[in-house]
């Protein structure tokens, strides 16, 4: 079952990305400079020009897990768009 999440990022993503149901990945770095294992998942909205809303069947991260911000998400499209998580919540 597929949990749903809001990810703002440290940047807009430009005009005329091709990013809906693309596929993505999330890494999440922790304050000890170590990172997390790539979860993955699925653009399926883009309702800001910072905040994409992802679908996971395999991300299931409370928003105050230690980490979820400061992470990247990286969407695949092609060429990858690569951004700072500035804020993440569970929807």
């Amino acid at each position: 079952m597929a949990t749903y999440y809001n990810i703002t990022l440290n940047a807009n993503i430009p005009h005329g990305s091709d990013i809906l149901n693309k596929p993505c990945k999330v890494v999440f770095s922790y304050p000890n400079g170590s990172f997390s294992l790539p979860y993955s998942g699925t653009v399926f909205a883009w309702p800001t020009a910072n905040t994409v809303r992802i679908s996971s069947p395999v991300l299931n991260i409370d928003a105050a897990w230690v980490g979820a911000n400061g992470g990247t998400l990286t969407i695949q499209t092609g060429g990858g768009l690569a951004y700072r998580i500035t804020n993440f919540a569970r929807m």
